[in-house]
């Protein structure tokens, strides 16, 4: 009788689990802007690029003794002062997650009960942020076991979305193409991609076959959810084709009716709300721990950041996480890999025989990164 992996199948679920966030919903519609063809071709290099980065980072983890994360890692082979360039990038990174996630939980909350209650979306969003700051303050450990039940409502719903649309998709707006708007989709898919975060912790699940299990896991993890959002992406634009919205369900509602209506927006209020918590706990811990401030500056700091941004009228959603995937998700990037060719040096990978990615590779991803933040900057001066 074959036995389960539980370990293993955990770490896989975790890696999924990471990076399936809010930045999904921005997907259909980028590929609606750039047409679906070119969205597929950076959905797919931009995978290959995050899976190779993903397994750069396992390997500084595996190779390095001692419990670190992210931050940590660089500060140990980079110095000082790039950690506090990987802080500051983590936390605006955060924030603006955060912020992205009161947007369009806001815009789903709004969906569900304005029909009833009326009022304008962004009250809805402010709603939406206090509920998840009143959790957030209080910490609470029940958001970390909320892992298994937040990937499985997403992959619920968006399994539910892609069959819903496939009887009506019309052919003829997957083969569109709008090449002046073909950068649309990258700072998008490298916002929906990107969880640098969690390769330490499957390592530590994993425990004593991490060396041999750790790489397969983020393989098997990633190509799930590029699969996932390669479907989600392409069936919901063969759907509403240029009438895609931001909000997604806000386009597809006039066709699939108001049962899709109140089921999609409930459990699209359910996970956003989820993920928030779990990502407003992280970030304070980040403050409290990394900037060395108390309990209420920290979480002050995790909450009233994103909320005062919103007030001032940051509230463009794809706008929004394109500029942070591009920025931030880039400049991470780069720092994972000089990171990890600053190991290839050091004695660590000459005991413990470090896996070494050809060196083109380890350039050409930083050039693909830094490419995307400069054209990223030129495009927000314009």
């Amino acid at each position: 009788m074959i036995h389960p992996d539980f370990k293993f199948l955990r770490s896989v679920c975790m890696m999924i689990g990471a990076v399936v966030g809010v930045g999904v919903f921005g997907i259909p519609f980028s590929f609606a802007q750039s047409g679906v063809a070119i969205g597929l071709l950076e959905l797919f290099i931009l995978g290959i690029i995050m899976i190779i980065l993903q397994l750069m980072f396992a390997e500084i983890a595996l190779q390095t003794s001692g419990k670190h994360r992210l931050v940590g890692y660089i500060d140990l082979y980079l110095g000082p002062f790039w950690k506090k360039i990987a802080t500051a990038a983590v936390c605006a990174n955060g924030w603006g997650a955060i912020l992205a996630y009161m947007i369009i939980g806001g815009s789903f909350l709004h969906l569900l009960l304005a029909p009833v209650f009326g009022g304008p979306a962004h009250i809805y969003s402010y709603f939406l942020a206090l509920i998840a700051g009143f959790f957030i303050y209080l910490g609470l450990k029940v958001a970390s076991r909320l892992e298994i039940f937040v990937i499985g409502t997403l992959l619920f719903l968006f399994v539910f979305m892609i069959l819903l649309s496939f009887p009506h998709i019309q052919i003829s707006n997957i083969f569109k193409l709008h090449w002046s708007n073909a950068f649309v989709p990258y700072g998008i898919i490298l916002f929906a991609l990107s969880s640098m975060g969690i390769v330490p912790e499957m390592k530590e699940v994993l425990g004593s076959r991490a060396k041999s299990q750790l790489g397969s896991a983020i393989l098997i993890g990633m190509l799930i959810v590029i699969v996932l959002y390669a479907l989600f992406g392409t069936a919901l634009v063969g759907v509403t084709g240029q009438q895609t919205t931001q909000a997604v369900f806000e386009g597809l509602t006039p066709i699939f009716g108001e049962t899709f209506r109140v089921v999609a927006s409930i459990l699209g209020i359910i996970t956003v709300l989820s993920v928030f918590i779990m990502l407003g706990i992280q970030l304070m811990n980040i403050v409290r721990v990394d900037l060395h401030r108390s309990h209420k500056t920290a979480w002050a700091m995790a909450i009233f950041i994103p909320v005062l941004l919103f007030g001032f009228g940051f509230r463009e959603f794809v706008d929004l996480i394109g500029f942070i995937g591009s920025v931030f998700g880039g400049l991470l990037g780069i720092l994972i890999v000089f990171t990890y060719l600053r190991m290839q040096k050091t004695a660590t990978c000459r005991i413990h025989h470090c896996f070494k990615f050809p060196p083109i590779l380890s350039w050409i991803v930083i050039g693909v990164f830094l490419t995307g933040i400069v054209f990223k900057f030129y495009q927000f001066l314009l």
